[in-house]
Order: C-alpha cells, then structure tokens, then sequence
C-alpha cells in the first residue's frame, strides 16, 4: 500500500478519523453561509447539509471506482462498508464529530443561526447516541 493509501485509510478511522471530521464541522458553516448568500433559513442549511453527507458517500466511491488503489486499501475501505451497513450507529457516531466543530461557532463570533442550530443538534445528539450505541 502507497504512503497516499495509508494516509487514505487513516483518514477515515479512529483519532485521525474524528480530526478530519472535526475539521469539516469547522469549514461547513463558513461554505454554508457563502452558498446560502448568508440568508438565515432552516430549510437551505438542512439541504446543504444533507447534500454534503451525500456528497461524503458518493465522492469516495466515485474515487475508489477511478483511481488505481491497491487490494489491501479496497479490501479495508469494504470491510467497513458492510460495518456500516450492518450497524447504523458506525455511521450515525461520526457525525458527533462533526457537530463537535460546529460548536465553536455557537461560543465565538455572532453565534449559530437558527439552521445551524438545528444542525449541529442532529449532529451532537444523534452522533452522540450513535457514538454510545457504537461503543456499547
């Protein structure tokens, strides 16, 4: 496996995997608000929001379908999609981790939106309850 690989794999899994998810928490609301125009409505944030988590599925198998990785890395990127499709929590935890980058904005500058809002409490407590279920 490439140094890229291992990068790639780590990238999604146990600390580094929380970091990078963290990271994007931290980037989402400022793309939000220049995508959004700065309106202040529930409806697009949430679309937003739900296109990204798309966009989080839908890239990487584009990704693995285009470029040469090798076995071992296919190997271990299916092994935890079946996790996933086997137990709603392994994806449902990850998403505390970015509503725990979202948090920031709630504490520092003109706060959280009402969108926002809404976001980062799916994410805390949903990501939070699928975290616990993970864990137990």
């Amino acid at each position: 496996m490439s140094s890229l690989e291992r990068f790639l794999v780590r990238l999604d899994s146990g600390i580094w995997g929380a970091i990078s998810r963290v990271v994007l928490g931290l980037a989402m609301l400022p793309a939000f608000r220049a995508l959004s125009g700065g309106r202040d409505q529930i409806w697009i944030t949430l679309a937003l929001f739900f296109g990204l988590l798309i966009a989080l599925r839908v890239a990487p198998a584009m990704l693995r379908r285009a470029l040469p990785f090798s076995d071992e890395a296919k190997i271990i990127w299916a092994e935890r999609r079946n996790i996933a499709k086997q137990h709603d929590s392994f994806q449902w935890q990850k998403l505390f981790w970015i509503g725990l980058g979202l948090l920031p904005y709630a504490i520092i500058g003109d706060g959280l939106r009402n969108g926002e809002l809404v976001v980062t409490f799916i994410c805390l407590i949903g990501g939070g309850a699928g975290l616990l279920l993970w864990r137990r």
